[in-house]
């Protein structure tokens, strides 16, 4: 009879997620590297299966190319960036690992484990550094859970890090005796880290809100947008949802729950969106300096004004001006 290792229960769990993802949340949350490092994830797993399960030892060199795609992607679709010549970058590792494969297979999970680890590392750092801020492409309501992925994605990363560093260790020591017991007690590890967060992950509540509370957080959001314009707090380059939240003397939670669920924007799009308008009045009705009206208007680097103006306008505040003459 033919068994089915434990590995592979797992991997089409992620299957169904990335299904679910590219289907069902398709107009609400679109994240297409998120699908893709499901995907790898899948993938990896099921490589583990055939070569531990059945003693499949063929896949190896194809383990270490999947493998190599994961920690890249794991950054991407968190940070889910558009595609661009940035993100083409991260597709230097696999060029590597490549190499390394076909030219030097005695030291691919060497390699493997130090982009892994790195890539821990990077996804830790941008989690420090910005917080939930790093989600800013996502509805709020998939933070938490976007948030839990984060979490167990570098989980994952470091596990999967370490155990190539070791089993690399045990072929320079004991010419790889114990790699078949650590394989087979990291992709336990595994299993249990995946198994968690795709329990925890089935807990949180997707569903839209309903037409009553949805017209209840219009009317917030026209009470807020008008308090927001009427003291210029959106001119504040600092400005956080915190410091929004005294000023204002609102919950930060409510406000930005009836921000996202009435308008679909995070608080970051939804104040950048009046700063982008307060930019087109001055363009409109002045001669300053694009810079000097980015400033005015609450934006402090060109970088994230130009990225915000495109998002909103649709074209460069250079071509918009030069539009209106």
């Amino acid at each position: 009879m033919l068994m089915i290792p434990i590995i592979f229960l797992p991997a089409i769990a992620l299957i169904v997620i990335a299904l679910w993802f590219a289907t069902k949340l398709r107009q609400q949350l679109r994240a297409p590297w998120l699908i893709a490092f499901l995907c790898s994830l899948a993938m990896q797993l099921l490589l583990l299966g055939f070569r531990y399960g059945y003693g499949i030892e063929g896949v190896l060199k194809v383990q270490h190319l999947s493998g190599v795609l994961i920690p890249p992607l794991a950054y991407l679709a968190f940070t889910n960036p558009s595609f661009s010549l940035s993100v083409m970058v991260h597709g230097g590792v696999v060029v590597v690992m490549g190499v390394v494969v076909f030219l030097a297979p005695y030291t691919a999970d060497a390699v493997l484990g130090l982009i892994t680890l790195a890539y821990a590392i990077g996804l830790t750092l941008v989690l420090l550094r910005n917080g939930d801020n790093v989600f800013a492409w996502a509805p709020l309501r998939y933070t938490a859970a976007l948030r839990l992925g984060l979490y167990g994605a570098v989980a994952a990363l470091i596990l999967s890090g370490t155990t190539d560093a070791i089993i690399t260790a045990d072929f320079w020591i004991a010419d790889g005796s114990r790699t078949s017991a650590i394989a087979a007690m990291a992709s336990l590890g595994g299993v249990v880290l995946l198994a968690t967060c795709i329990a925890v992950f089935a807990c949180f509540d997707f569903a839209k809100p309903s037409n009553s509370s949805l017209d209840v957080d219009k009317a917030f959001v026209q009470r807020l947008d008008a308090e927001i314009a009427q003291k210029g707090l959106f001119r504040d380059p600092d400005l956080t949802i915190s410091r929004l939240s005294k000023r204002l003397a609102l919950p930060a939670r409510d406000i930005s729950q009836a921000v996202n669920r009435s308008t679909g924007l995070n608080m970051s799009q939804y104040i950048n969106n009046m700063r982008i308008k307060a930019v087109c009045e001055i363009l409109e009705s002045t001669e300053v300096s694009v810079t000097a009206a980015m400033l005015e208007a609450g934006f402090y680097t060109k970088s994230n004004f130009n990225r915000e103006f495109r998002r909103v306008m649709g074209q460069t505040p250079t071509d918009w001006r030069n539009a209106l003459k």
